[in-house]
């Protein structure tokens, strides 16, 4: 029984690992930090190493000019034994004006929290419905922004929430296209919903390409208008990006083509009442 035992702990010992790995390689893809990439690869070595925590890197051009990096913090539960995906920062570094740059720290319980694309969003100054977790353990869904003025005790920017917005029927108020089909009308509400802008075609009796963004603040949505390419800044091709060893790419899910376009915000915001 003895000389069975230090291979049984053993086997043991690779199952668990295995199943915190399996765990928390289901976190990193839930959360937009992809799957099967190097960083699966880093996060196998960190528990393997047994220390009491880790941190991970990461980045990500989700728009041109504007490099999101975040760091991974990866935690052992000394009653568990097992490892958990705590929190990241994320940082949104403009490169042609750094004094925009943003940093947050975002939790993570029990895998929800809000995801790297909403993380950028929520930095760029969008607003996002993003999954929390209630007393009950129960996930829900709000609205929140992020909000520049105000930080908390630990120096991240606070949350402003907004709980009786309702995004599709704000929609409904305006001649949009992609509202007519029922995929392409799920696909702009779920795009919406993450933060990011989307390019759609207003047609009051004649098409117009407009960039809009979900404003739970004033219960309206943002209209932008595309520039034309003449007024576009900086190159006027896509920017080459060197490889990161840990690259993230965004999430092509609900995304529109046209990411190129500088946007021009219109003076003022369109009312959805």
């Amino acid at each position: 029984m003895k000389t069975g035992e230090p291979l049984f702990f053993e086997l043991f010992k690779l199952f668990f690992m295995k199943s915190n790995l399996e765990y928390l390689n289901d976190d990193l893809k839930y959360l937009g930090f992809g799957d099967n990439t190097l960083l699966n690869q880093q996060v196998e070595e960190g528990i393997a190493a047994g220390k009491a925590e880790f941190e991970l890197y990461t980045d990500a051009f989700f728009e041109h000019f504007i490099r999101t990096e975040a760091r991974l913090h990866f935690l052992k539960l000394l009653k568990q034994g097992t490892y958990v995906f705590d929190h990241f920062t994320a940082t949104n570094q403009y490169e042609q004006d750094p004094g925009k740059n943003k940093e947050r720290q975002f939790h993570v319980y029990k895998g929800v929290g809000v995801t790297f694309k909403e993380a950028f969003n929520l930095l760029d100054g969008r607003a996002a419905r993003i999954d929390g977790v209630d007393q009950e353990d129960k996930v829900y869904r709000t609205w929140v922004q992020l909000d520049f003025e105000e930080r908390d005790a630990h120096l991240n920017y606070r949350f402003k929430y907004y709980r009786h917005y309702d995004l599709e029927r704000v929609l409904t108020s305006y001649p949009i296209e992609e509202l007519l089909a029922d995929a392409t009308r799920k696909t702009l509400l779920a795009s919406l919903e993450r933060g990011n802008k989307c390019l759609i075609t207003l047609n009051a009796g004649k098409p117009e390409p407009k960039w809009i963004e979900a404003n739970p603040a004033e219960r309206t949505i943002r209209i932008y208008t595309p520039e034309s390419p003449s007024k576009k800044r900086g190159s006027d091709g896509r920017r080459s990006v060197a490889k990161h060893a840990s690259r993230t790419e965004p999430d092509p899910k609900g995304e529109k083509a046209a990411d190129d376009q500088e946007l021009s915000e219109e003076t003022t915001a369109v009312s959805g009442q």
